[in-house]
């Protein structure tokens, strides 16, 4: 009894004293992130990427989410500690916060209706197109395009879909493992056209730049994650089945 006393004791103090971290994620993307109930629980390779991490790091982590734009201001104003949301590696970004390694290869790709005439990346050119805001999509589209097609920003990739159902585009441009999981789940809706467009270094998980310990303690269970296999096992259930 003494014995199980003890150990009551300092599984209790473990759990006091394990540190809180609060991460941001997106409220919808498939198969990155997706809302599981009415609660608000979400489930989605990062978020399962995520609570692995937290639970070999012994933190007690607190999932927030949100429109992918409100990740940045919400880490600036210090609400959330880290954010997951295949968030692309860009220069541009690591000027204003800080990465772990990566730890998917980024890219994005056009989606259009099956029926669309759209067939391949020269045909987007004068169509309408939307994306979601705050991702670096803007840019490549303009980039690529200049004044040659009309771009459209929505809240979150769920209303990018939705306008492009409903015929308010002509294509949405999305993250590469995103555009496939809905070629592949959404019963011959969707296509995706071309190939995928390389976006960055990978996605990473992002803090403010003063937390260097919080991107030092994510990489080492990355490594970890890779060396033992516990990160290849839970990609492969998410994008095994998919075109990347």
């Amino acid at each position: 009894m003494r014995f199980l006393a003890k150990l009551f004791l300092v599984l209790l103090s473990v759990n006091v004293y394990a540190q809180t971290i609060r991460v941001g994620t997106g409220l919808y993307a498939p198969p990155f992130e997706m809302q599981a109930d009415r609660q608000k629980n979400m489930y989605g390779f990062d978020i399962e990427l995520m609570q692995e991490i937290c639970q070999r790091a012994g933190w007690r982590c607190q999932f927030k989410g949100m429109l992918f734009e409100q990740l940045f201001t919400e880490l600036k104003d210090n609400t959330i500690d880290l954010a997951i949301s295949a968030i692309s590696i860009t220069s541009e970004r690591q000027k204003n916060f800080l990465f772990s390694l990566p730890y998917m290869a980024s890219g994005a790709q056009f989606l259009t209706k099956s029926q669309s005439p759209i067939n391949t990346i020269l045909d987007i050119r004068n169509q309408r197109v939307g994306i979601e805001r705050g991702t670096v999509f803007k840019q490549m589209l303009q980039a690529q395009y200049q004044d040659a097609i009309d771009i459209s920003e929505y809240a979150t990739q769920q209303d990018v879909l939705n306008a492009l159902s409903n015929e308010e585009i002509d294509a949405a441009l999305i993250d590469t493992g995103a555009a496939q999981y809905w070629v592949v789940n959404n019963s011959g809706s969707f296509k995706a056209i071309g190939e995928s467009l390389p976006v960055g270094i990978g996605y990473g998980i992002m803090a403010n730049q003063s937390r260097q310990d919080l991107i030092a303690t994510v990489n080492r269970q990355l490594l970890a994650m890779e060396n033992d296999g516990a990160y290849l096992k839970l990609y492969s259930r998410y994008f095994g089945a998919l075109r990347l």
